[in-house]
């Protein structure tokens, strides 16, 4: 008992001793409290957001938002679904966005040809619309109080240059140049026939400041605001052109321009140096005007492989020389080097130069003794060199482990830091604040903005549309003077396709509210709801069958071939590898029982062909469904990823599905001559036209097999959205592949079979696009393949064809005619497919959700008279429906006026 005692009092004694020392101990040392139960919530939603599950993701963190500790993670929410700015659109069809220098006012370029217009908004005053002046190029005076801007003239030869093009564009002109002929004398003559108008942003008055007859480029106002300086020349000078400056004020108006710079030789972009002293210009091997092409024998000699520019922009690319005027003296100084930058005082400038082996990045005093600093020297490459604010610091671009990073040094050229850290390309750093950087992440047809700071070194996303799986490619960022307002050029409804581009204004004073926020998750919970349900509804009746055939997939199959294309090196038309690829998967396709051929590309200078194979349908032999990929590289690149990773995949499927027929034929076609300008694709569709083919869709897949980071993502590259929804589907019902999506053609073989087939184009490319930094590089290796993404892309791309080939084709041909007492009869053109078992006709408003739907067999129907609000208009759908219950890959649409 004793002893008991003697161990309680023990105890306890050390029990006291031990939170007296807990009470000591610094807060530092102390153990750390659980985590609260909200943080486990939110690391689950994330992890749902990382794996493409976005339902449960996107409850989860409604509930978080909706919870005592909402403020802890709104903004991760915001940024992990969108935006955390608030943005606002300012158009949806606007280019060339810009503040006037004192952020009075704003600008942006709507249109095109002759029908281009500025239009002026009020930035003080809510962005409010002032004036839309026919023209372009418009650029404010220092002061904000002018614009000066060129309009073009008409003329009636311009007139019939214009016919001539839609004839040309639409494929009527006998001449595959003609086009291109004709855009360049176009261009010529806007150079030409345009005048340089002057606008008081006061009054509204303008006045036609005189240009001597000279062809005109770009515009840009003196330091004091006294003179327009333009790009101009005689329409006989060839050889070289001047910048001239022609006086704003009075009388001096009617005086002829004077040439601010001489000698022999091209010169472009003028950047007016701060303070008045100096210009800056490049001096570019080729004239920056567009001259008409030349006709006879030397046209044979001239390239076609550059399309012209705009009258008003450089047309002689990067140039590699500068010189500095001094406006003083008229004496100027020529420098060897790229990307002249002024700092803000206009004390010095930044460019990047050469010396022997290496890149250089200099700092050049502007005070007329020219002494420079070599900053930074490495055989890297390096470009866009920037100044902060107190010109104490430059951002610059530096390649860096085969990707371009940002950059930060002293212009002492000490305490450099690398600012960006990701595998795609980081570029194009401009100072927003003194610790403030813009820059943009990505290949130049996804540019994203984002916004670092230089003390952190932390980067957030700038710009979003606030979609969970719809990309918003960005084009042009313009901040005000005090970089807290930015225009942003983009797509943001991912429409690539469409000429238009929308600008977008966003505020970094403003984030969103916390109501924004929950609206905007409920809008993408219902959107990605809609797109599961739909998908699961087009593949359920086949959903066995396809399962059973993607779980056959084989890594070792897909690596092989992967690894025989890679041994080719590059498969380039112009290489020996091209021929050796295209024999390998001849014999490949042979294997498979397939019985393939060569389509040879005739006219070209290199003898190559594309290698095709058909899977002929059981029920409908007569319909194809068109599954590519091209199987050539760039000229110096092995193509590992481009484009080897999808010829791959359409191996391995071809493999699947040898000697099991689908209901419709699939076309399975190893496209040659991408690279080259589509030379393969291009002979396909001719002949796909020749043999009248009936083609009901294509699917073109380029670049999958590269990830930059651990999610396994692609992009859906479409034109239909019923493809679009059936290839996400394929993803998230057979694969464990998450996708994204865009509107886009562009630059892939797409483009012939999107003319050839129309709007019936999907397919599949990285994530983001064209993110891969090593395509078109000796460096696109098989190790920077991910095997993991190609296996699940194969997956999805079998069940893609499926789906296609299994489904009935759209409705066609919908038809409306009144009926009595306020009815209408709707017919349609009965479905090509055997086997077509009903039709399912939905009727609603244009802009509400459907209110009545019914099943027939036959191609007709009478609907009833409808009651709608004024305005509304009828929307019908019409769906065919097979004897296995697959369900038309996308809708057949007709929008009416209600009978009355």
């Amino acid at each position: 008992m004793k002893k008991n005692r003697i161990v309680r009092i023990v105890l306890i004694l050390a029990l006291i001793a031990a939170c007296q020392a807990a009470v000591r101990m610094p807060a530092s040392q102390k153990p750390a409290a659980p985590p609260p139960a909200a943080d486990g919530l939110f690391d689950r939603a994330a992890d749902s957001w990382d794996k493409g599950d976005y339902v449960a993701a996107l409850q989860a963190f409604e509930a978080l938002l909706r919870g005592p500790e909402a403020g802890r993670y709104f903004e991760r929410i915001a940024l992990i679904t969108g935006e955390l700015f608030e943005v606002r659109e300012l158009t949806t069809d606007g280019r060339n966005p810009r503040f006037s220098p004192d952020g009075r006012f704003a600008a942006y370029d709507a249109g095109t040809g002759s029908s281009r217009v500025i239009r002026i908004l009020d930035a003080a005053n809510g962005f409010e619309l002032l004036a839309e002046v026919r023209g372009w190029n418009g650029v404010f005076s220092p002061s904000g109080e002018r614009l000066a801007y060129l309009r073009l003239k008409d003329t009636p030869e311009m007139e019939v240059l214009r016919k001539d093009m839609e004839k040309a564009s639409a494929g009527e002109a006998s001449d595959p140049r003609a086009a291109f002929t004709i855009q360049r004398q176009l261009a010529s003559l806007e150079a030409k026939n345009c005048e340089i108008v002057l606008r008081d942003m006061t009054s509204g008055g303008e006045s036609v400041l005189p240009d001597g007859g000279m062809l005109k480029g770009e515009l840009v106002f003196g330091a004091a605001g006294r003179e327009v300086w333009f790009v101009g020349a005689a329409e006989s000078d060839t050889a070289s052109n001047e910048i001239y400056a022609v006086a704003v004020d009075g009388a001096s108006q009617t005086g002829a321009p004077r040439a601010l710079t001489s000698g022999p030789g091209f010169k472009s972009a003028p950047v007016v140096v701060s303070g008045g002293k100096f210009l800056v210009y490049g001096q570019p091997s080729q004239s920056p005007f567009p001259r008409p092409p030349q006709t006879g024998p030397a046209a044979a000699a001239q390239s076609s492989t550059q399309p012209p520019a705009q009258s008003g922009r450089p047309s002689g690319g990067p140039s590699r020389r500068f010189a500095v005027l001094d406006l003083a003296s008229g004496a100027s100084k020529a420098f060897d080097g790229a990307s002249p930058t002024p700092s803000a005082d206009g004390s010095e400038l930044a460019f990047i130069g050469r010396e022997v082996a290496e890149n250089t990045l200099i700092v050049l005093k502007l005070d007329g003794a020219w002494s420079q600093t070599t900053v930074k020297k490495t055989p890297e490459s390096l470009s866009s060199p920037a100044f902060s604010p107190d010109g104490k610091r430059l951002a610059f671009e530096m390649s860096y482990t085969r990707n371009s990073e940002i950059f930060l040094i002293g212009t002492d050229g000490k305490n450099e830091v690398r600012l960006t850290r990701e595998i795609q390309h980081d570029r194009t750093p401009r100072f927003l604040a003194p610790n403030l950087v813009l820059a943009i992440k990505g290949e130049r047809r996804h540019s994203r903005s984002y916004l670092y700071d230089t003390e952190t070194l932390a980067g957030t996303r700038l710009f979003h549309n606030n979609t969970v799986r719809t990309i918003a490619p960005e084009y042009e960022w313009a901040p005000d003077p005090t970089g807290n307002l930015l225009l942003i050029g983009a797509e943001r409804d991912g429409d690539t396709i469409s000429p238009e581009r929308g600008v977008y204004l966003i505020d970094r004073a403003k984030k969103i509210g916390r109501e924004a926020l929950l609206g905007r998750l409920a809008s993408q919970l219902a959107a990605e709801k809609a797109l599961r349900a739909r998908g699961e509804a087009l593949s359920k009746p086949i959903a066995a069958e396809i399962r059973a055939v993607t779980e056959r997939v084989s890594r070792t199959k897909l690596y092989e071939y992967q690894e025989a294309l890679f041994s080719f090196d590059s498969k380039h038309v112009s290489q020996p590898g091209n021929q050796k690829a295209a024999e390998y998967i001849y014999k490949t396709f042979e294997s498979f029982g397939y019985k393939p051929e060569y389509q040879w590309v005739p006219n070209r200078p290199n003898k190559t062909a594309s290698v095709v194979a058909v899977l002929e349908g059981a029920a409908n032999p007569e319909l194809f469904y068109v599954m590519s990929s091209h199987y050539d590289s760039n000229v110096r690149s092995p193509g590992a990823d481009d484009n080897s990773s999808a010829t791959a995949v359409l191996l391995e499927t071809a493999r699947l599905l040898a000697g099991k027929p689908l209901p419709a034929s699939v076309v399975l076609a190893a496209f040659t001559g991408e690279e080259a300008g589509f030379w393969g694709s291009q002979e396909f569709v001719r002949l796909a036209k020749e043999r009248k083919l009936r083609v009901l869709a294509a699917v073109n897949n380029d670049m999958i097999g590269w990830t930059n980071d651990h999610r396994l993502d692609d992009t859906i590259r479409f034109t239909n959205a019923g493809v679009r929804d059936l290839l996400h589907a394929a993803a998230f019902g057979f694969s464990r592949l998450v996708t994204y999506d865009t509107r886009y053609v562009k630059s892939t073989d797409s483009v012939p079979l999107y003319e050839a087939f129309g709007d019936v184009i999907g397919g599949l490319g990285s994530y983001p696009l064209l993110g891969n930094p090593y395509y078109h590089q000796p460096t696109d290796l098989l190790e920077t393949v991910n095997q993991e993404l190609i296996a699940e892309a194969a997956k999805y791309n079998t069940a893609a064809v499926m789906l296609l080939a299994s489904s009935p084709s759209p409705v066609r041909d919908i038809k409306a005619v009144r009926a009595g007492e306020g009815g209408l009869e709707i017919s349609w053109a009965p479905n090509p497919e055997k086997g077509i078992a009903y039709y399912v006709v939905t009727w609603g408003p244009d802009d509400g959700p459907a209110i009545a739907t019914k099943k027939v067999k036959v191609p007709h129907i009478r609907l009833p008279a409808t009651n709608l609000k004024p305005g509304q208009k009828l929307r019908i759908s019409v769906s065919a429906v097979n004897a296995r219950g697959m369900v038309s890959w996308d809708e057949g649409r007709i929008v009416v006026e209600p009978a009355i």
